[in-house]
């Protein structure tokens, strides 16, 4: 009976693990000074490239951390 109950909390933990889908990005750009800039962001759906949009003329890169 232990090593049942003892499967089953083991599964349900790595169900409970797997269901986040929040992703941590790094992006990085260069700033009008010519200085490198970076910042991080949580996002709930798609990928971190998603975040790739330009502003002001300025593209970040962003990955996955």
């Amino acid at each position: 009976m232990k090593k049942v109950l003892l499967a089953l909390a083991v599964i349900g933990m790595i169900g409970f693990a797997s269901c986040t889908k929040e992703k941590e990005c790094k992006c990085t750009y260069t700033d009008a000074n010519g200085q490198e800039q970076e910042y991080t962001s949580t996002i709930d759906e798609g990928t971190c490239a998603d975040l790739e949009v330009e502003s002001n003329g300025i593209t970040p890169t962003c990955e996955a951390i």
